[in-house]
């Protein structure tokens, strides 16, 4: 088993809550494959992640919506929506970070 990740483009400009920077993110594809004696033979479903720039804080994107942003075919709507998803999960965890202190 291995995975590959590949950089697609800088999607979105959005505030990190982990570094506190407004930069964009780093739009990523990784795909598992499965190989037998150094041939790749099955390739999983790819997931698709936003990456801060600054801080490297992963957020993992529904697949739906990662295929969208892969596609370019994204409006300003799925842009929108990528950025909320990503602040909603980093204000969990950063709640959840401060109560584990």
């Amino acid at each position: 088993m291995d995975k590959k990740y590949e950089f697609i483009d800088d999607t979105i400009q959005c505030h990190c809550q982990w570094c506190g920077a407004e930069k964009h993110w780093h739009f990523y594809q990784e795909t598992e494959l499965a190989s037998l004696f150094f041939i790749t033979v099955w390739r999983f479903t790819p997931d698709y992640f936003l990456v801060c720039e600054t801080c490297q804080y992963p957020f993992k994107l529904p697949r739906s919506l990662g295929k969208q942003l892969m596609a370019n075919q994204y409006d300003q709507h799925s842009a929108d929506l990528a950025a909320s998803l990503l602040v909603a999960d980093q204000t969990l965890n950063v709640k959840r970070s401060s109560t584990n202190e």
